[in-house]
């Protein structure tokens, strides 16, 4: 019975570690390229609004949508750029995905929140515009955009 105790003791402590533990686990999870199971930043920022603000493009690049096609993935030297919510990130890390011939290589180089939002691969929603969205997809809008934001560089703004 003593040896139950200790061991159940034991299982807490390590669980309880753990959840103290669990924002700085997910952002290396994150910063390595893996998605988290469960990511904590959604229980503390509610639907992600709330960092919105805080993600500031001063100083930063201005970009068109002409010279963001230049950054498709197709130059193997150059970044691999794409704007969601008028914000350029330089997905680059994520080339196993949104490079030259993989699945989602065609937002490489585009504005592509709306198709992001809606997990759409279509190409007539790769666009900016969220004008039609309810509240519902706004909701899936303010994750995508947290997510993205979180886990690549901002690198300019989308003008």
């Amino acid at each position: 019975m003593g040896f139950g105790r200790f061991f159940l003791f034991g299982v807490a402590i390590v669980v309880a570690l753990v959840a103290l533990a669990w924002p700085q686990l997910e952002h290396l999870l994150i910063n390595s390229g893996y998605s988290c199971p469960y990511p904590f930043s959604m229980l503390i920022t509610g639907n992600g609004t709330e960092n919105e603000a805080a993600v500031e493009t001063k100083g930063l690049p201005k970009y068109t949508l002409d010279q963001l096609r230049m950054y498709d993935g197709s130059d193997e030297k150059a970044p691999i750029l794409l704007a969601v919510g008028g914000k350029v990130l330089d997905v680059t890390s994520g080339a196993k995905f949104y490079g030259k011939g993989n699945t989602y290589n065609l937002f490489a180089g585009t504005a592509c929140t709306r198709a992001l939002a809606l997990g759409s691969l279509e190409i007539e929603d790769i666009s900016d515009d969220t004008s039609d969205f309810d509240e519902s997809k706004l909701k899936e809008l303010a994750e995508t955009k947290q997510f993205y934001y979180e886990k690549y560089p901002i690198v300019g703004e989308l003008v």
